[in-house]
């Protein structure tokens, strides 16, 4: 019997119709141009999704694995158009395996504030470091504190759509900086009826300086911090923030 989570998958680009993937996949490989110190022709994925911004980025050339623990998730991403010209691998990004090497990892969407546990963000550090190319970045977008304290805050939410209804309860925790989504779907059956799921999605709120000392204990040093999909500098009004880190060439005698 399907779950919340399978419910959640398939409707899940709907949800995020609002996204304009082509702009979000342009962001993501100008940031990769701009500070990656080597050629970057690999692309990894964490936490995929179904994965609409991996299609495109394969579409400008690169070659792109995408990683996530949800298998209905890969099944709706790997029923795309396009979605042939991409690894599909179903692991835990807290604690995944790559046959080699990559030139670049992403983390599209939020997916780093889901990981609520500390040490569990550390690990995923240290896998891309040890997978990184000399010379290549890690590239996420996180949400920030004013988001989740008063976009989200304690609001509830409602979406209808054509197949499925969704009501969507906030609570954040400000001794835990964590955001607890309390989701309702009621999905349309072929004859009329309409099925319950519930679920919860919880995020994380982590400063900045907390990512560069995972870091640099990882052996990745910060190159760019940047407002939602603009060259900008972020400031107290910035809902989301896009984080740059790299591997840094060995220097050659």
């Amino acid at each position: 019997m399907d779950n919340f989570y399978d419910c959640l998958a398939r409707h899940y680009d709907e949800m995020q119709s609002d996204m304009n993937v082509r702009v979000w996949a342009d962001y993501y490989a100008s940031l990769i141009e701009r500070h990656s110190a080597a050629k970057v022709r690999t692309i990894t994925d964490l936490g995929c999704g179904t994965g609409s911004v991996d299609i495109c980025l394969a579409k400008n050339g690169y070659k792109v694995t995408g990683i996530d623990s949800a298998e209905e998730m890969l099944i709706m991403a790997g029923s795309k158009k396009g979605a042939g010209k991409i690894i599909w691998s179903l692991q835990d990004i807290t604690d995944f395996e790559l046959p080699g090497k990559t030139g670049c990892f992403i983390s599209v969407l939020d997916t780093m504030d889901h990981i609520t546990d500390e040490s569990a963000i550390a690990r995923i550090f240290s896998k891309v470091s040890s997978y990184l190319e000399e010379g290549g970045v890690f590239v996420f977008d996180v949400i920030t504190r004013k988001h989740l304290t008063r976009t989200l805050g304690d609001n509830v939410f409602y979406e209808d759509y054509e197949d499925f209804t969704l009501l969507w309860l906030n609570s954040y925790d400000s001794s835990t900086r964590t955001n607890t989504a309390e989701l309702t779907l009621f999905e349309k059956q072929e004859d009329g009826r309409f099925v319950r799921y519930d679920g919860d999605l919880v995020e994380r709120f982590y400063p900045e300086s907390f990512f560069t000392r995972a870091a640099k204990k990882a052996g990745l040093v910060h190159l760019g911090t940047y407002d939602e999909l603009s060259d900008k500098a972020p400031d107290k009004d910035s809902e989301r923030i896009f984080l740059v880190y790299g591997k840094p060439l060995k220097e050659t005698t």
